[in-house]
């Protein structure tokens, strides 16, 4: 059997595969960076994880919550027994919190001498919130921050969670837990 080249066949099968990988590209959004640090880059379609679910009451995971903060040495400035939220809206780090560098918390950008989290004056509000679930409770952390090198009398860099202060946080309520 011979076969013969059909330039008009040819075309419209790379209009086809054209189309295609179009689309497919128009299905995933653009990525964009958000922060870079020394442990990876973060990315506009990552999600982070800002809570987590606890088979224990929420009276009992509220106690364990507080407990945490204590643990990392943030100051409880702000505590409603009411609703279980519980955090501070506003202190200064610099360095690290509880032992571990600023820099595995938040991107900030890097300066000359590396990460400026692990540098700079670190302004944080992290507030936590304690809800019940029909299997216990879930812990909801939110953290913000902002950048201020002690040196200059610059404004203040933006910061991005990384999702590493709010993970320890609940992994030390579950261990105030027993779990």
């Amino acid at each position: 059997m011979r076969h013969t080249f059909r330039p008009g066949i040819a075309m419209a099968a790379l209009g086809l595969a054209a189309c295609a990988s179009a689309s497919n590209q128009a299905a995933n959004p653009p990525e964009r960076v958000l922060a870079t640090t020394e442990t990876g880059i973060v990315r506009a379609h990552e999600e982070i994880a800002s809570d987590s679910t606890i088979t224990a009451s929420p009276d009992s995971t509220f106690a364990a919550v507080q407990a945490a903060y204590q643990d990392l040495g943030i100051e409880i400035k702000m505590m409603d027994v009411a609703t279980r939220q519980i955090g501070n809206r506003r202190f200064t780090k610099m360095y690290d919190i509880g032992g571990v560098r600023l820099s595995k918390y938040v991107g900030c950008g890097s300066s000359e001498t590396g990460p400026t989290a692990d540098s700079y004056r670190i302004t944080m509000s992290i507030l936590s919130r304690v809800t019940p679930t029909p299997d216990g409770s879930r812990i909801d952390t939110q953290l913000t921050a902002t950048a201020q090198d002690p040196g200059t009398s610059k404004g203040a860099l933006s910061c991005t969670s990384l999702g590493g202060l709010e993970q320890r946080i609940h992994g030390l309520a579950a261990k105030h837990l027993g779990g």
